[in-house]
């Protein structure tokens, strides 16, 4: 309590009951402690037959709206015994209600010396000069005619002073109309009655403050005189007004709050909210005080937040601090951290709940995009880690299944069409031809870029799909084509969109067995993008489902019917094409999927589809220098050339070939490897162009990355050879350089 000091017992009660006392009142009604009384009721300390009296005043202080009405009784002791007391009971606003807020003045005192005038007046006249309180008598037109020596302690200057002076100038301004009324409401009913509290001027000019027990007397001449008790109740308003501001301060900083604040009865009402709190509901603030706190929770919090109120009211935990979802006047929610905590009596008893909750939408929606973020880059790096396994391993393969495609395709090509071993050679090239392809796909998850970089025209990569599929998947799906007319064009790799689309494509007729819709769709998003929609009216997708649709090797088809690399493939050409991709799929509603790459402006007659173009067939002889490390893919490579004509020249490493250059070989056509040890393909071909500027090369790979088309770019008469490769493949790609 504020005033613990103060001299005057002090008291704070709701309902009747004790919240705080000070240490004078503890020591005014007998008790060893502020426990002793704290949590009874206030009537037990008023003597039982003055208690229906008391009630009757407290009704009309509370009947008449007024905040202070004095008035005396018989106090009691906690040993039973009595005393004479005065009480100034004011109202003041507490958590959940009104309060009372008592001064208490002991009037043993006071009575005992007005026992003893009534006795004789040398009683009386030892009396006045020993009262603490100032007896002072006024003459009908409001004179001073006596004071007691208690006047000068009090106001620091002599009775003589004021003696035949009005009381006018000694009052306050403020004050002078009320105690004139006042003193002749006295004079006029000659009624004891409690003045209104006025201030009295000190000699250091300070101003202290005073109520009177006024009564009117005769005068000698039989004149009617007043004749008062003045006790100083300065601290008692200093007491007030300290309330009264540290209720105001908390006020000042509640409103001035940036988080919402309220408080909660035990039965989950808000009795207090500021205008933060109002903001935040999207309500007014008179809407929000009476509403209770679970009404103000989104449905799906509802039972959670009543549980833990309740927890809280019945003291299972002291305080919480969660982040639920709120719902606003109109219906809207947001995010708020609620810090709640118990208020308590000084007997543990609940007082009142506090709540401040603060709004953190925006916080949690940076938290949900980091999180989509990082799980983008944690797919992301996924694929990267899974890409260079891949690569690594179609490496390995490829060289597998290029000596067993190779020697295969030279022994069918060298066995008469009748014979029987023909066609088990065919068998053997058609799985080396199976296995190449699934490694083609591997190797396009592998890619970091694009293996060949021209203008494409989008529309027509569409167009030669929708061609290829009419004759194959689409007998039981409608085709909708919306291509945009005025498409921009995209720079790219047509062989590698063209598989991704094909992918996307069979997927969706795949996802509508029973028939359906597929749409194809192209526009132009914004001056900088180009977009493609696939979209199906399939049996879609769950969230378990689409969370997991492009990691590598997912599938929910049969086994056998996917290897689960299509929509990763797909995922990391366009991730390669510097583009994006978005999967929107509904179970039962189909799936879309968009893809977007940068727009790119196409001069005229640079639109191209995605065909090759067949190299012009024409006979010769050939001395090929083979530059690989693999013994397979020498014995395969040098018996398909051998098949075909040519005579062969073998290098296991780069290093060997340039030492048999320099002892002055001088090759037709050069075979190199793109991964060996040593220099591999990637040193030895700019040492290799020095030594023979013009003597072509094919540079020998099953990664078409951006290394292998750096070296075709910056050197003359180097072309690709992917691997795995056949005779068929191997006599396409000499053809060009053999002559007439």
């Amino acid at each position: 309590m504020p005033l613990e000091s103060a001299p005057i017992g002090i008291a704070l009660s709701q309902g009747g009951r004790y919240l705080q006392v000070n240490a004078a009142y503890v020591r005014l009604f007998g008790a060893d402690s502020p426990e002793d009384l704290l949590g009874h009721s206030l009537m037990e300390n008023i003597a039982e037959s003055q208690r229906d009296l008391v009630r009757a005043r407290n009704r009309e202080r509370e009947q008449g709206g007024q905040g202070l009405l004095e008035y005396e009784t018989l106090g009691r002791r906690l040993d039973g015994s009595t005393f004479p007391m005065k009480v100034h009971p004011t109202t003041v606003p507490l958590e959940g209600g009104l309060g009372t807020l008592a001064f208490i003045t002991d009037l043993t005192e006071q009575r005992h010396i007005q026992e003893q005038l009534l006795g004789s007046e040398a009683t009386f006249q030892s009396y006045v000069e020993q009262s603490i309180d100032v007896i002072f008598v006024l003459a009908a037109n409001g004179t001073f005619v006596f004071a007691s020596p208690a006047w000068e302690r009090h106001f620091g200057y002599p009775v003589s002073a004021i003696l035949g002076q009005p009381f006018a100038p000694f009052v306050h301004p403020e004050d002078v109309a009320p105690c004139a009324a006042y003193l002749g409401r006295i004079l006029s009913r000659g009624q004891a009655e409690t003045s209104p509290p006025y201030r009295v001027r000190h000699a250091d000019g300070s101003w202290r403050w005073f109520l009177a027990n006024g009564t009117r007397v005769c005068a000698p001449d039989g004149s009617p005189q007043f004749m008062g008790v003045a006790h100083d109740i300065t601290e008692t308003r200093r007491a007030e007004e300290a309330f009264r501001e540290n209720e105001e301060k908390l006020r000042v900083i509640f409103e001035a709050s940036k988080a919402g604040i309220i408080l909660v009865s035990e039965q989950g009402v808000i009795t207090f909210a500021n205008q933060c709190m109002a903001d935040l509901f999207g309500l007014p603030l008179e809407a929000v005080i009476g509403t209770t706190y679970p009404d103000h929770l989104d449905p799906s919090e509802k039972v959670t937040g009543d549980q833990r109120m309740r927890m809280i009211i019945t003291g299972e935990i002291s305080f919480v601090s969660v982040e639920r979802r709120f719902l606003r006047g109109d219906g809207t929610t947001f995010w708020g951290h609620l810090s709640g905590r118990r208020m308590e009596n000084p007997d543990g008893s609940l007082r009142a709940l506090v709540g401040i909750i603060t709004d953190v939408t925006k916080r949690r929606e940076a938290e949900e995009q980091q999180r989509i973020l990082e799980a983008q880059l944690h797919q992301a790096q996924k694929m990267e880690s899974l890409g260079s396994l891949a690569g690594g391993l179609a490496h390995d393969m490829n060289n597998v299944l290029g000596a067993i495609l190779g020697l295969a395709s030279a022994h069918q090509e060298d066995l008469p069409l009748e014979s029987p071993a023909r066609g088990a050679f065919g068998t053997i090239i058609q799985a080396a031809e199976r296995g190449g392809n699934l490694l083609k796909s591997l190797l396009s998850f592998a890619r970091q870029n694009v293996a060949e970089e021209r203008a494409l025209d989008l529309n027509i990569l569409l167009q030669e799909e929708v061609l290829l599929l009419e004759h194959t998947t689409l007998a039981q799906v409608r085709l909708i084509l919306d291509f945009s007319p005025d498409l921009r064009g995209v720079l790219g790799d047509a062989g590698a969109l063209t598989h991704a689309f094909m992918n996307l494509c069979v997927n969706a007729v795949d996802a509508m067995p029973e028939g359906g819709t597929l749409t194809l769709r192209t526009r132009n998003l914004n001056p900088d993008w180009v977009e493609v929609q696939v979209q199906d009216t399939g049996m879609g997708m769950a969230t378990d489902i689409l969370d997991k649709a492009l990691d590598p090797f997912f599938t929910t088809k049969e086994v056998g019917k996917g290897t689960g690399l299509g929509l990763s493939i797909v995922y990391r050409t366009v991730k390669n094409h510097q583009g994006e991709m978005q999967l929107h799929s509904e179970p039962g509603l189909g799936t879309c999927v968009t893809l977007r790459f940068p727009a790119q402006d196409l001069p005229a007659g640079t639109r191209e589809s995605s065909g090759a173009q067949a190299a012009a067939a024409s006979r010769g002889r050939l001395q090929v220098l083979l530059v690989d490390d693999d013994d397979l893919i020498q014995s395969s490579i040098n018996s398909m050339l051998g098949f075909l004509g040519h005579q062969t020249t073998s290098a296991l490493c780069g290093e060997e070939a340039l030492a048999a250059i320099r002892a002055g070989a001088r090759p037709d056509l050069v075979i190199l490897d793109m991964n060996m040890p040593g220099l591999g393909g990637a040193g030895t071909l700019p040492i290799l162009r020095q030594l023979l500027p013009t003597v072509p090369v094919l540079l020998a790979t099953g990664r078409a990355d951006q290394t292998a088309q750096d070296l075709v770019r910056a050197h003359p008469f180097v072309h690709l050879l992917p691997k795995p490769f056949g005779m068929k493949e191997l006599r396409a790609n000499l053809e060009p350089f053999l002559g007439d």
